[in-house]
């Protein structure tokens, strides 16, 4: 057995077990990150998966300004066709101590499967559909150029749906940083628990993720390295690093180019931190009473993004009230706390690490993106890059180019 394999074994016995003094109403037979069930749900042949990095590429960048033709042909050319699984899993959530509850996630398993292939976790980006993630996975373009990307190239591909989204009946946790790391974390044990079921031992052990799941991803990261599992190479996309930073520059110093879709977002972390950080009628004195309504119904998905769109704003300075921009200056109330204790790169990182940024990012400023590598290099990481996706990258650019230059440089570290 691999020195890798022992670690990812011994993970998955002590995360099963140590919880067993803890039940669920909903499955009570089942401990904390263990696998309840997994349903194969596609398979990707090579043509489609080459589809993926072609037509619905074009379509994805359509209103990019790189356009697709900058990257056609640079895809790496499927080599296998890939099946995949949803799998159901235990998981906990820290924010509401411990409760025990089920999320769901991908898992992609290349055919023509090579004993110690590799493996990638993604962590995925801001979605608004509860079913826009990788377990449902023709709602998830993000997640098919993974599989597109890296299962064409044999590497099995998981990915964790996060608290509340997918089969979740919880509330959206997004960006809570503690329910992130547990749903990412559980979702590995699954996986290795699955693949221990097929009689499949994998090698190499990477992670990934763009925007929201960039700081997913480095929130993970951190984790995995703490339990000493051992990650052989990790990357980000137009990761938001620090959540205070994120959230008080858009109020209090937007851009131009600022997203339209801003104000979705940021309701829908304070209906989040509201539920998962105890902090009743956060939104109510946060967002302006014309535009309350109309957030709530979207956080809990009663309404689609573009009814919220059309009824409210694209300026997250007219969506929330002004009282709340001045204590979000201040930085000294309990939101402003916590955002800062929700960091996702203040410690120094073992693992080879790259960070993409790009200059036209209307989502994640550029400085945003590179801030762990920028702040890891001052502790004295040496084994840390950032990269320019592009003088004319956009959030969606920077995401394929990253892709594009990944896949390589993670197989640099298995020759």
């Amino acid at each position: 057995m691999s020195k890798n394999s022992f670690f990812q074994l011994l993970f998955v016995t002590i995360i099963v077990f140590v919880f067993t003094g803890h039940v669920s109403a909903q499955h009570p037979q089942y401990a904390k990150g263990q696998l309840i069930k997994s349903e194969q749900i596609a398979v990707f042949d090579q043509q489609k998966l080459s589809k993926i990095t072609h037509e619905e590429l074009q379509e994805f960048l359509h209103g990019s300004p790189t356009p697709f033709e900058a990257y056609n042909g640079k895809f790496a050319t499927p080599k296998n066709s890939l099946t995949l699984y949803k799998l159901t899993y235990q998981t906990s959530i820290p924010e509401k101590k411990n409760k025990l509850t089920i999320a769901t996630g991908l898992i992609a398993i290349p055919d023509q499967l090579k004993e110690g292939a590799p493996m990638v976790s993604y962590q995925h980006g801001t979605v608004f559909g509860k079913e826009d993630v990788p377990s449902h996975i023709e709602s998830s373009m993000e997640m098919k150029l993974i599989l597109s990307q890296f299962g064409g190239q044999g590497f099995v591909c998981i990915s964790a749906d996060y608290i509340g989204l997918g089969d979740s009946k919880e509330p959206n946790s997004y960006f809570s940083r503690k329910a992130t790391e547990e749903a990412c974390m559980d979702m590995y044990a699954a996986s290795i628990q699955f693949l221990k079921k097929k009689n499949i031992k994998t090698g190499s052990f990477f992670t990934m993720g763009w925007s929201q799941g960039g700081y997913s991803n480095m929130v993970f990261l951190r984790r995995l390295e703490e339990a000493k599992i051992p990650v052989t190479a990790s990357a980000t996309a137009a990761a938001p690093v620090d959540l205070n930073l994120f959230l008080t520059r858009g109020l209090t110093n937007p851009r131009a180019i600022d997203a339209f879709f801003t104000p979705a977002a940021f309701g829908n972390l304070l209906f989040a931190f509201e539920n998962y950080y105890n902090m009743p009628g956060l939104a109510k004195k946060s967002i302006l009473p014309q535009y309350y309504t109309l957030a709530e119904d979207f956080y809990y998905f009663k309404i689609d993004f573009l009814t919220h769109l059309q009824k409210t704003t694209t300026k997250i300075v007219d969506y929330v009230q002004p009282a709340f921009i001045e204590q979000m200056k201040a930085g000294n109330n309990k939101l402003s706390k916590i955002l800062n204790e929700s960091e996702g790169y203040r410690w120094l990182s073992i693992t080879p690490l790259r960070a993409y940024y790009g200059m036209k990012d209307e989502a994640v400023p550029d400085y945003l993106a590179h801030l762990a590598i920028d702040y890891q290099s001052l502790l004295g990481k040496t084994n840390g890059q950032s990269f320019n996706a592009g003088d004319n990258a956009d959030h969606r650019n920077t995401y394929v180019q990253a892709l594009i230059e990944v896949e390589p440089w993670f197989e640099t570290f298995m020759k």
